[in-house]
């Protein structure tokens, strides 16, 4: 098989592509059979099917497919695992097939007919064996854990191809023109590498055509002390400084547009770094320097860590020094603001003084309300906002609600609707919020309900009580002139009563009696009876049976009179009008019908007989003409006010809770404002304000102020929000912190400290909140923060100009350590350290081997392709550098003599322009 495979086919690369080539012909053969006898008819000769010759054509058929893709597997660049995974998929299309002779025919498409299973089973092994060896590396474009990655297959590769070493032997087998087989072995020496690696083979390869093409034409340059080499790239001109090894010592600060720049750096370096000054500094120092065309300025320590620096450049070094001189007038005496969360900063505005509230990153939530003649003043009221914000209570604008406050000793209520205006008040003050909420809650619960009446001189009310249903008869100012808490037990009753009290009390006589008096009277069952009552009222006795007749009951009645002269005798016929005195030397009247029963009474007492009599009078004067009224709910009266209406609410209970807080010139316009009061009133909820209050308000943005408990505005926020939970997160830290808030003043200037994400840092203001520098560094913490701007605040007072004379020599820090730079007069870069340092130290002891350096170094020039001759390690190496000074490839040791490695440059640059490039694989 490997004979006839070298014979016809060719030498095997390994014994994988013979059995892949033999499996793909045998699997295309048998495939072939299979197809054959399908096309011969033998399966359907006679017009039936035949079973043995459908069976055998489908399995050859079948079988080949699996044998040729394995084959093709085989031959392709796969690893051994997918070659192991292709094994289990041509496992399953061979089990595939033999499940086919198994269930063929009677299972097939019929009786229990595996059918969909078996092709599944033989489809599945088959796309296994395609993906595999195919379609894996077509999708994923690159070679995966299937594919055999040939730069990666590194372990059979001699070691000097692949860079483990630079002397070898390999061994060659080849073929004689003769056809016999022998073999040669080669010593392999590794003359150069490349200075530069590549993500691909690709650029691999194009980098060795670079090579070769450069090694042709390139001159020789030798280095035997350091040199500045000149390059031009792209019309720009640069240097750099290399010592003898061929290592680069320093680079030009910048790029140049010509020849003739890059050339007057060079020419400036050699003339100033043997002898430019080590900018050195005690204490602080103020650096000046350029970026592009502005002008910036920085304070430096001893260290030359930087302290502080402007926060906008300059356009001149005159205006940049200004603003160094500001600094330094303000800095000694700025106070420093380390606001935790908020302050309250006293200012003065147009010779009067003000307040503000500003949190820890200065921006400014609130300005107070008014304007203060005093500074005293103005503090005095920030210290009260942050003594009672704590406390405040949060309400919104545009909703209407009742507000409890507190003024003096008293507290009291306003109704506010949702235009901010004020409609209703208490009638009364109270010792306590308590009280008033309840009255509040009140209205807010039954104004819905409550209607709109008038008294025009006085009303009968009946309304319910504790016991049943009662009446009273009300003046328009509520003056209560007669009543009966008879407990009725429904409001008919009361009204039946009440027109009783109306139809009697007009005809109804005065009895009137000095000290007391026997009083006859006929019953409801047309009996007599008498009783003595005394002055107040009180029965003293009465006759304890009824009689038939008035003449019965008056002698009864004669002969109690006899212990009794005193009293008179009063026939009751009709209803009558008693006045009597009370147990506390009061007069009241009351009325009592022709049985004796009392019917109606003076709500109020009286200092004298004769005022209870007139007030017996306005009931008799005003009985016939009122109105009877249910009063089940709280009302709104309408009432005249020196020819002005108003209104006030009315309760059950005859208690005047709540008075409008304007007249208004109609009936008509005074019940449409009570309407507007009910709109306001009805489901409004009860804010108690103990202090102050928070409004919220929207229109196109979210906004607070702070009013106090007679709405007078005692700080507007001066912030907009985008949603509301974002100005509740600003009023929620201000309440949270007011009572740690400090209250402070900038004089002229204060380092306010400044929280990043990073850390601390500090900005210096004046009282405008212009801003006149920034700190240069970040800060762990606040303390350490704090403990800086002290050393600043210290140092700057001394700090010195950086003065040096026409160069000097900065070391500075960078991301990657300590560096040097030479600097020209007006500070700019001249020259760069090519390499960092761990400490100041290492990069200062660096400048003085720079100043040997640049004393001795030659200066050279290079356009074309180069090899250069470096002393380095105690030996010789050679590099190949192209026009611009990039470095492509060196040699692999270092020669003991300059004439060995001339040499072995001269047999590269002989060899590899036809050098035969090879891929280790």
């Amino acid at each position: 098989m490997f004979r006839l495979y070298e014979r016809y086919v060719g030498e095997p690369d390994s014994e994988k592509d013979v059995y892949g080539y033999w499996l793909f012909v045998t699997g295309y053969l048998v495939s072939f059979a299979g197809v054959g006898i399908f096309l011969t008819g033998l399966p359907n000769a006679g017009g039936s099917v035949n079973v043995f010759y459908w069976r055998l054509s489908v399995t050859l058929a079948a079988l080949g497919l699996p044998l040729a893709m394995l084959g093709i597997v085989l031959l392709l660049p796969v690893r051994w695992r997918a070659v192991q995974v292709t094994l289990g998929g041509a496992g399953l299309s061979l089990l595939g097939v033999l499940v086919f002779e198994w269930a063929y025919p009677q299972h097939w498409r019929t009786g229990a007919n595996y059918t969909s299973e078996i092709v599944a089973l033989y489809t599945v092994g088959i796309a296994i064996i395609a993906g595999v060896a195919v379609l894996v590396p077509v999708v994923t474009g690159k070679q995966g854990m299937f594919v055999e990655d040939e730069l990666l297959n590194l372990a059979d590769q001699p070691p000097v191809l692949i860079g483990e070493s630079t002397t070898g032997t390999l061994f060659s087998v080849f073929r004689t023109p003769q056809k016999d087989w022998t073999w040669r072995a080669i010593q392999q020496d590794a003359v150069a590498d490349s200075t530069r690696t590549t993500g691909s083979r690709a650029t691999a390869r194009e980098s060795v055509e670079e090579v070769r093409e450069l090694v042709g034409r390139a001159g020789m340059l030798e280095i035997t002390t350091a040199a500045f080499r000149l390059y031009e790239d792209d019309g720009q001109w640069r240097w750099v400084l290399m010592q003898e090894d061929g290592g680069v010592v320093a680079e030009s600060g910048t790029v140049y547009s010509g020849r003739d720049g890059v050339e007057d750096s060079v020419s400036f370096t050699k003339d100033t770094g043997p002898s430019a000054p080590i900018i050195d500094i005690d204490g602080a120092a103020i650096d000046y320097y350029r970026e592009g065309d502005d002008w910036h300025w920085r304070i430096i320590d001893e260290d030359r860590r930087p302290l502080a620096g402007n926060v906008d450049a300059h356009a001149d070094r005159p205006s940049a020094t200004t603003a160094v001189d500001d600094f330094q007038s303000l800095v000694p005496d700025a106070r420093v603001l380390a606001l935790d969360d908020v302050g309250a900063e006293l200012y003065e505005d147009d010779d009067e003084w003000r307040w503000r509230v500003v949190d820890a990153d200065d921006r400014e939530l609130a300005t107070s309300g008014t304007t203060f003649a005093e500074r005293r003043l103005a503090e005095a009221s920030a210290d009260g906002f942050f003594e009672g914000i704590g406390d405040a209570t949060v309400v919104e604008k545009g909703q209407a609600g009742f507000e409890v406050f507190s003024e003096g000793n008293r507290w009291d209520w306003r109704l506010v609707d949702d235009t901010e205006e004020v409609v209703a008040r208490n009638h009364e003050s109270a010792d306590d919020s308590s009280t008033l909420v309840q009255r509040a809650e009140t209205i807010s619960r039954t104004a819905a309900d409550a209607d709109v009446v008038s008294i025009e001189a006085g009303d009968y009310e009946i309304y319910p009580g504790r016991d049943g249903w009662h009446w009273r008869f009300v003046t328009a100012d509520r003056t209560v002139v007669a009543d009966r808490e008879g407990g009725y037990e429904t409001p008919e009753e009361a009204r039946a009563i009440i027109e009783t009290v109306r139809s009697q009390a007009s005809e109804a006589d005065l009895l009137e009696f000095e000290s007391s008096a026997f009083q006859q009277y006929k019953t409801d069952d047309d009996e007599w009876r008498w009783r003595l009552i005394d002055e107040g009222g009180a029965v003293l006795a009465d006759s304890g049976q009824s009689y038939e007749s008035k003449a019965g009951a008056g002698e009864a009645m004669q002969t109690l009179k006899e212990k009794a002269p005193d009293a008179e005798i009063l026939e009751i016929e009709t209803a009558a009008f008693e006045l009597v005195r009370t147990d506390d030397d009061k007069w009241r009247w009351r009325l009592i019908d022709e049985g004796g029963n009392l019917i109606a009474e003076g709500a109020s007492k009286h200092a004298s007989r004769q005022a209870a009599r007139q007030a017996m009078d306005l009931l008799v004067d005003l009985s016939p003409d009122a109105a009877v009224r249910e009063m089940a709910d709280p009302i709104f009266q309408l009432y005249t006010d020196d020819g002005d209406w108003a209104w006030r609410y009315v309760t059950v209970g005859n208690d005047i809770v709540a008075d409008g807080v304007e007249t208004r010139g109609t009936r008509d316009d005074a019940e449409s404002h009570v309407e507007e009061v009910r709109s306001a009133a009805v489901g409004s909820p009860v804010d108690v304000l103990e202090t102050y209050a928070i409004e919220l308000a929207t229109a196109d943005a979210w906004s607070w102020r702070v009013f106090d408990p007679s709405r007078a505005v005692v700080a507007s926020g001066t912030r907009q929000y985008p949603d509301r939970d974002a100005a509740v997160r600003d009023i929620e830290t201000l309440r949270a912190n007011a009572d740690s808030a400090p209250i402070f003043e900038i004089d002229e200037s204060a380092i306010r400290l400044t929280h990043h994400d990073d850390g601390f840092g500090w900005v210096l203001i004046d009282r405008e909140r212009n801003t006149y520098a920034q700190s240069s560094t970040r800060y762990e913490t606040r303390a350490t923060t704090l403990d800086a701007i002290e050393r600043l605040k210290e140092l700057v007072p001394d700090a010195h100009t950086i003065d040096f004379g026409d160069a000097g020599f900065e070391l500075f820090e960078d991301d990657d350590g300590w560096r040097w730079r030479l600097l020209d007069e007006a500070e700019r870069v001249v020259a760069t350290g090519a390499t960092p340092f761990e400490t100041q130290t290492e990069a200062k002891d660096r400048i003085e081997t720079v100043r040997d350096f640049v004393a001795t170094a030659s200066v050279l020039e290079i356009d074309d392709p180069t090899f250069e001759l470096n002393y380095q390690n105690d030996g010789w190496i050679w590099r190949l550098v192209d026009g611009n000074g990039n470095s492509l490839a060196q040699s692999t040791e270092v020669y003991p003599t300059r004439q060995e490695a001339r040499a072995a440059m001269q047999t590269l640059k002989e060899q590899a322009p036809e050098g035969h490039v090879t891929v280790a694989q």
